[in-house]
């Protein structure tokens, strides 16, 4: 399966709940359509750099109210209010439940992958398997 993992951009803040085990889910407004087993985690400025690897457990639909039920049970990471307010005009929201994260201690600059041009994704893009290959060997 070529198309296993995707390359997803999250706030500093945020990527320090995942890793400390605060954050399990992460939320999306929209998400992918082919499945994918693995989310690589950019944290974007100041950071701006790939700090982990996760397996996506389990994918959630619904309602803003049934994605903080979800937040509350599993470790949303984030306040009622700006949950609500991040997935307000969005169609499909959706809570994607992260487990065996793996960091990349010192990160990794995605330039060293994508070379000079790279921009991070606004919401995500797929990672083709080499990518993937490369980003584990240094875990």
């Amino acid at each position: 399966m070529e198309d296993k993992a995707v390359l997803i951009s999250i706030h500093p803040g945020y990527t320090e709940k995942i890793l400390s085990g605060e954050k399990r889910l992460e939320f999306r407004r929209s998400w992918v359509v082919r499945p994918v087993k693995y989310m690589v985690i950019y944290a974007t400025s100041p950071i701006q750099r790939i700090v982990a690897v996760a397996e996506i457990k389990e994918v959630y639909s619904g309602t803003r109210a049934r994605l903080w039920s979800l937040a509350m049970e599993k470790g949303g990471g984030i306040s009622r209010r700006k949950l609500f307010s991040y997935l307000a005009d969005s169609k499909n929201p959706v809570a994607i439940e992260l487990t065996n994260i793996k960091q990349l201690e010192s990160g990794l600059d995605p330039k060293d992958l994508f070379g000079s041009n790279f921009r991070p994704p606004q919401s995500f893009c797929y990672l083709k398997e080499d990518v993937l290959s490369q980003i584990t060997e240094i875990l």
